[in-house]
């Protein structure tokens, strides 16, 4: 029995070694011994035990110090096993007219046995790095095939160094030499693809980076408003340290107070600008990130732009429509697989778009919308907006104007798909994500404005001023986000590479959308005890 590691428990061979065979000893420990096969059959190396139960399994015999006479014992089984592999296909593809003819072996010097590219070779075997025991006889296989291939004459694989056969395949740089296996060429080839996409990613990852730092793209937590302030500002008698809630004082007061329960908790700066938008547009915050160039066949992503639509439009500048654009453009960098999903098991629109083929281009919108709206009363009058959040995609086409809705969305269409994921586990979301959890508060916000002006709750003019633009707007335009993935693919049939693809067709997905509570669908004036 042949194992490929000194350890008795360790894999064993595919082979056992013949009766008769002679082996060469390369180490001998503890009863075990790690052997090159010269003459016989099994594994070309690997470790067995000198005896078994007392009786002796491996003899020694006279050495024969000669590397040439060594070279001649391998038997002629061997040789023609190793050719019949390697060569006997390329032998048919000769017939066919394929690959590069090495039929006169004469004219060719043995360059990928030259003393150079051995020591070369070994030097990568002994490097540092430690290596498996099936690499170990993986190793001593190839070099005990190079240097059979070197003493009958044969070219060998500048990539594996076994024997090459009568046809070989090389890069065009290479003028015919460096040849290789049609196996070892489609490696080196999706290598050097591989290296190709990892570099392009690198690149168009710093353009993104720059581009996000020169439009302020990216959620900052130290941007979410101070309670303390927006209470003080306000005349509180008692200004809350963290989480306030409002509490009803008779029919139509209110008072700020501070609590433990994050149900009630609310903004007081975003209830500001939710009160101001009400009163001023009789209705909540809307935010969208629409296209400069509506026509499909204008879209260019490196270069194109997207606008910042806010309604109304003071609401630019404002924390709240800081919040709601960078929650948006973050829910398109999730979907189009920008940034590790939030929940594990999700899967981007390219991971659904990849699943149906790529097959076609498809634009679509995807809104953060509120699903269901109420209020509740607690018994100590505690104010408490209960709400359910998710997201709606709907798919579009060109029309005369531009983009516009599509009569009927597929269910299986990939945003689709991926909104109803990102519903079910938005809660979770929120929780994980800060820039989800603050539009929530923005959402709750938005409910409890339309509460209390539709009840007629008395307030001063300083709840409508707290919220008041703080920031100068850079700029409404913004580059359009974009992510691509390229895809490569080297045909082999029967061992011989037949054709090469590189996907030049590009399939664009454009995403857009924004932010669209609809809480007037909701009715709130009548709250629930």
């Amino acid at each position: 029995i042949v194992r490929i590691a000194k350890d008795k428990t360790s894999p064993e061979a595919t082979e056992r070694l013949a009766t008769g065979s002679f082996v060469r000893a390369t180490e001998c420990d503890a009863g075990r011994l790690s052997y090159e096969l010269v003459q016989g059959a099994g594994p070309f190396a690997g470790w067995v035990s000198l005896t078994s139960a007392g009786k002796e399994l491996l003899a020694k015999v006279a050495q024969n110090t000669d590397a040439d006479d060594e070279i001649n014992m391998l038997p002629a089984k061997i040789g023609e096993d190793a050719i019949h592999w390697y060569g006997h296909r390329l032998i048919e593809a000769r017939e066919a007219g394929r690959g590069d003819f090495l039929y006169d072996r004469k004219p060719f010097p043995l360059e990928s046995t030259d003393s150079r590219d051995a020591e070369v070779d070994v030097q990568m075997i002994a490097g540092p790095k430690a290596q498996e025991p099936a690499a170990i006889e993986d190793d001593r296989t190839r070099r005990l095939l190079a240097k059979f291939s070197a003493g009958r004459g044969m070219k060998g694989c500048h990539h594996c160094r076994l024997p090459l056969g009568e046809y070989g395949y090389s890069h065009k740089k290479d003028h015919g030499k460096n040849l290789m296996h049609a196996e070892c060429m489609a490696q080196v080839m999706l290598k050097a693809r591989r290296a190709e996409e990892a570099l392009r990613k690198q690149e168009e990852a710093e353009l993104k980076q720059a581009r996000r730092e020169e439009y302020e793209i990216g959620w900052k937590a130290s941007t979410i408003p101070s309670n303390a302030l927006s209470a003080g500002r306000l005349g509180c008698a008692v200004v809350p340290q963290g989480m306030c809630c409002l509490v009803l004082e008779g029919e139509n007061s209110i008072r700020v107070a501070p609590t433990f329960e994050p149900a009630s908790a609310l903004n007081l700066e975003y209830l500001s600008v939710a009160l101001q938008v009400r009163r001023s547009a009789g209705r909540e915050p809307l935010f969208s990130l629409d296209p400069i160039e509506a026509a499909k066949d204008e879209l260019v992503p490196l270069s194109s732009m997207q606008m910042k639509r806010f309604e109304p439009e003071w609401l630019a500048g404002t924390s709240v429509g800081e919040v709601m654009f960078q929650a948006d453009y973050h829910l398109k960098e999730l979907s189009m697989g920008e940034h590790q999903q939030p929940v594990m098991g999700m899967k981007s629109c390219f991971d659904y778009s990849k699943i149906e083929g790529f097959d076609k281009d498809w634009s679509a919108r995807e809104w953060f919308v509120v699903r269901k709206a109420e209020m509740h009363i607690s018994g100590d009058q505690v104010l408490i907006p209960y709400l359910k959040m998710g997201v709606e995609a709907r798919e579009q086409v060109v029309g005369d104007d531009g983009l516009e809705d599509a009569a009927i969305t597929r269910p299986d269409h990939p945003l689709v798909m991926y909104a109803d994921v990102f519903t079910l586990n938005f809660d979770l979301i929120a929780e994980r994500k800060s820039v989800v959890n603050q539009l929530r508060e923005v959402a709750k916000a938005s409910i409890i404005a339309k509460f209390m002006l539709e009840s007629g709750i008395e307030l001063s003019e300083s709840w409508f001023q707290l919220g008041a633009p703080t920031s100068s707007v850079c700029c409404l335009e913004i580059p359009q986000l974009w992510n691509d993935r390229c895809f490569s693919k080297v045909c082999m049939e029967n061992g011989e590479i037949v054709n090469t693809e590189k996907s030049n067709e590009a399939k664009v997905h454009s995403v857009y959308g924004g932010v669209d509570f609809g809480i007037d669908r909701f009715r709130l004036a009548a709250p629930s005890r």
